[in-house]
């Protein structure tokens, strides 16, 4: 399931003069400027553009003419009005006491964290934000089970959960918890073992991704934490 980042939109009208304007130029991060003569039309082409569009600036230099100056703006530069900020370092012990609180609440047994399942989360995490898509299976044509296994870790039960726009992992947990598909994933009753991984890349429409892979070794095969 995709979980988009939603656009910004800040609108500067100001009650000025025919010879009055508050910007000396285009703010921080504008990478298109277009002349309108209908308000709403900038937020709708920022919509229009949101692979690359992270909010506009909408001025009126004249309010005696209905003529404004749309200032489509990517967030990339320092200083931008919407300028991109890296996340917060993901804490895995936060991500595994969370998950395991929540499964107890279903009197389901606690995980724990597993270094191959991590590397495998992480591998697809990057392979996403390079891309700059969601989806369970990587540009190599791998699936969840074939990246596990690559990581060396021989499973008998091993699901995944995906996403990409939330900021953080509180904001992940909580949509995957509300979605049915992933939350089933996430109460699985015979998983024994969790791993995490967030990517950040500021170019790309969602910015941040996220995989996990929840699974259990397979009977008598060695487990790496």
């Amino acid at each position: 399931m995709r979980y988009l980042a939603s656009i910004m939109a800040f609108f500067i009208i100001p009650h000025l003069g025919a010879a009055g304007t508050i910007l000396d130029g285009p703010p921080i991060g504008t990478y298109k400027t277009v002349t309108l003569t209908e308000a709403s039309v900038c937020s709708e082409l920022c919509h229009a553009e949101e692979q690359v569009c992270r909010g506009s600036v909408l001025l009126q230099p004249d309010i005696t003419q209905e003529v404004y100056q749309c200032y489509l703006n990517d967030g990339l530069s320092a200083g931008s009005p919407f300028e991109i900020l890296p996340p917060e370092p993901l804490d895995i012990e936060v991500a595994v006491n969370d998950l395991n609180k929540y499964r107890a609440e279903y009197g389901l047994s606690p995980v724990t964290l597993n270094k191959k399942l991590n590397n495998a989360s992480l591998r697809h995490a990057e392979d996403m934000a390079r891309n700059g898509m969601i989806s369970h299976t990587g540009t190599d044509g791998s699936s969840h089970s074939d990246r596990v296994q690559e990581h060396g870790y021989d499973f008998s039960i091993a699901a995944e959960n995906v996403a990409s726009g939330q900021e953080s992992w509180n904001g992940v947990f909580k949509a995957w918890q509300d979605s049915p598909g992933h939350n089933e994933n996430l109460l699985l009753p015979d998983v024994t073992e969790f791993g995490v991984a967030l990517v950040y890349e500021r170019t790309t429409q969602y910015r941040y991704y996220w995989a996990m892979v929840v699974a259990s070794p397979f009977p008598g095969t060695f487990t790496e934490y």
